[in-house]
């Protein structure tokens, strides 16, 4: 069955929503409001307005960088993407919002949605937003998951899919890239994997903890000392990868 066929109504006004070929969003030709459309018809699409420019983000992150302890890194490649999410409203009011992309380990997970200005775009005119990124949840199984994630069922009303703008992009740090995300919103860290960083103390403790195996190996007893060495070389090996502070990630 093709999309064209279903001939899906606008979740907002009602109207006959005309769907293009080969897009997955339809603009209703009566109020103006997008709607994500798949075969079980069209539902109401939004998008969330940035609030953090991209002129700030380099400055936003040159602070999270010294925050971590690497004031000469560098930003690269740096651009706009809009995630799905998925937002049930019940008819008691009730708002659960599911990530409509898998995470790390295969789950749709229960989100917060940040506050934020919600608009409807024509995703099909010139200056529609920068990269929007189709759902892999269907909306057949959103109450389904949303079930498992809160313990308790829920009625649904209404399905709204959001699309949240986050900034994409590539640190350069000692001649190696690293990835970060950094929330369009408000402008906080969501992910990004700084390198470990021994510092003077650390350093200094490892030279200490060379020359205590070494008197160990000279002084003790061999079984003995093998076990020194072992412990003090162990402990001293955490220390030394133990990642550097990182901001904490925002909840998304």
């Amino acid at each position: 069955m093709s999309r064209q066929a279903l001939n899906p109504s606008c979740p907002q006004c009602g109207g006959p929503v005309d769907v293009p070929e080969g897009l997955a969003y339809a603009r209703c030709g009566y109020c103006s409001a997008d709607s994500f459309v798949d075969l079980s018809g069209a539902l109401l699409h939004q998008v969330m307005r940035v609030a953090v420019p991209r002129s700030r983000v380099p400055g936003l992150f040159k602070a999270r960088a010294l925050e971590a302890g690497w004031p000469d890194a560098s930003l690269d490649r740096l651009h706009l993407i809009y995630e799905p999410i998925w937002e049930i409203e019940s008819p008691d009011g009730r708002r659960v919002s599911i990530s409509a992309r898998a995470g790390d380990e295969g789950r749709f997970n229960q989100v917060v949605v940040p506050s934020g200005e919600r608009a409807f775009v024509d995703v099909g005119a010139p200056a529609a937003p920068a990269e929007l990124i189709e759902p892999e949840l269907a909306p057949e199984s959103v109450a389904e998951v949303a079930a498992r994630e809160t313990g308790r069922p829920i009625a649904v009303k209404t399905l709204r899919l959001i699309h949240r703008p986050i900034y994409k992009g590539q640190l350069q740090i000692a001649g190696k890239a690293y990835a970060f995300e950094l929330d369009a919103l408000n402008g906080d860290v969501l992910d990004v994997d700084w390198p470990a960083k021994a510092t003077y103390r650390i350093r200094s403790r490892a030279w200490l903890a060379t020359a205590a195996m070494i008197a160990a190996a000279a002084l003790l007893p061999l079984p003995l000392a093998v076990l020194a060495v072992i412990i003090i070389g162990a402990a001293t090996t955490r220390r030394l990868h133990r990642p550097a502070p990182t901001p904490a990630r925002a909840q998304p």
